[in-house]
C-alpha cells in the first residue's frame, strides 16, 4: 500500500468516526429530552373507542345527574293535573312508561311560539316597543328570546335543536295554531328525525286590582319564573291518538323538574283541544311564567328546562 492509499484510509475512518459521535450525540440529545416535546408517533390518528363514541356525542357534552334510575310510580306526586278535558288515563303507568327517544346528531327537538309577540314586565333595562298589553313584535324581548335560550342550551347540551322564529300570532290570533301547524309539518317533512316540538308561550293572570301577576319561584339561588304544561287530548273530536304519548313525557318531565326544584311549576293544565300536539310524539305546550314576571326570571327557566330535559334524554 502507497503512501496515498494510506492518507485516504485514514480519512475515510475519520469522517466515519465523526459521523458516529455525531449519531451518539443525537440519540443521547432525543433521550433526555422532556416528554412533553417529544412527537407522539399517532398524534394525528384518533382511537376506534374514541371515533366510535363521537357518534354519541351528546353524552360527552353533558353529563346528567344520577338521579337513582327512572321516575317511579311514587314520583306521581309530584305532578299535580287539573284535567280540564275530562280524559281517562293511567298517570302511574304513563311516568314509568320508557322514552322511545333515540339519540341522534339530526335535528330531534323543534321549538316554536305560536304566540310569538307574548312578552314580560319591562324590567333591568328590559324595555321594548309594545304592539298590545304586555306584547311585542321585538323578538330580544318577547317569548321567542326564551325559546332562544331554550334552543341554545339544548344544542349546548349535545341535544340537535331547531328554533323557529316565525311570528304565528301576526296579524292576530286568529288561525295562529293553523299557521303554526303548517310550519311544523314543513320542519317534519326535512327533518324527520324530529320526535319533539315545545310550542313556547307565556301565561297571563290578572289579581283582584286587575294587575297582571308574577308567578314566581327559586331555582337555586336564581329567581325564576313558575311553569305550566298545557297538554292536549282528542276529547275535542278531534283525531288525536297519541295524546297519551305526550302526556307521558309531560308527566316526567314536571316529575324530574319538581323533583330537582321543587315548585318550579304549576299543575298541568289538560284540556279538550288538540294545540298541535298530534304532529309528533312528544309534543307540549310550556308556558313560562306569566306577564307580570320579567324576561330575565323566565330566561332563568328556560336554562333550567332544558338541562331537566337533557337528563330524560339521556338516562331514559
Amino acid at each position: 500500500m502507497n503512501n496515498t492509499e494510506k492518507i485516504f484510509l485514514s480519512l475515510r475512518w475519520a469522517c466515519f468516526a465523526v459521523l458516529l459521535i455525531a449519531v451518539v450525540l443525537r440519540l443521547g440529545l432525543a433521550g433526555s429530552r422532556p416528554a412533553s416535546t417529544q412527537e407522539p408517533e399517532t398524534a394525528a390518528e384518533p382511537s376506534a373507542q374514541a371515533a366510535e363514541a363521537a357518534q354519541y356525542y351528546p353524552t360527552l357534552l353533558y353529563t346528567p345527574p344520577d338521579h337513582g334510575g327512572l321516575l317511579t310510580a311514587e314520583d306521581t306526586e309530584l305532578v299535580s293535573v287539573r284535567n280540564m278535558a275530562g280524559a281517562v288515563y293511567d298517570p302511574e303507568a304513563l311516568l314509568t312508561e320508557p322514552l322511545d327517544f333515540p339519540l341522534s346528531d339530526e335535528p330531534m327537538i323543534l321549538i316554536v311560539h305560536t304566540h310569538a309577540t307574548e312578552a314580560y314586565t319591562p324590567a333591568d333595562g328590559d324595555d321594548y316597543t309594545a304592539a298590545g298589553a304586555y306584547r311585542t313584535t321585538d323578538t330580544n324581548h318577547n317569548v321567542v328570546r326564551v325559546g332562544q335560550a331554550l334552543a341554545r342550551r339544548l344544542n349546548d347540551n349535545g341535544i340537535p335543536t331547531l328554533h323557529d322564529t316565525t311570528l304565528h300570532d301576526v296579524p292576530g290570533y286568529d288561525d295562529a295554531y293553523e299557521r303554526a301547524a303548517a310550519v311544523i309539518s314543513r320542519y317534519l317533512e326535512e327533518y324527520p328525525s324530529i320526535r319533539m316540538v315545545i310550542d313556547v308561550h307565556r301565561d297571563a293572570a290578572l289579581d283582584e286590582n286587575g294587575s297582571e301577576v308574577a308567578v314566581n319561584c327559586s331555582i337555586g339561588d336564581r329567581e325564576a319564573a313558575q311553569m305550566m304544561l298545557v297538554m292536549g287530548t282528542d276529547a275535542a273530536g278531534l283525531e288525536h291518538p297519541g295524546w297519551r304519548g305526550n302526556l307521558s313525557m309531560a308527566l316526567k318531565l314536571q316529575a324530574w323538574c319538581e323533583k330537582t326544584s321543587p315548585g318550579c311549576f304549576r299543575p298541568l293544565q289538560l284540556r279538550a283541544e288538540r294545540y298541535n300536539q298530534y304532529l309528533t310524539p312528544y309534543s307540549i305546550l310550556l308556558e313560562v311564567g306569566a306577564a307580570g314576571n320579567t324576561l330575565r326570571q323566565a330566561l332563568c327557566s328556560a336554562e333550567f328546562f332544558a338541562d331537566r330535559l337533557t337528563d330524560l334524554l339521556l338516562q331514559g
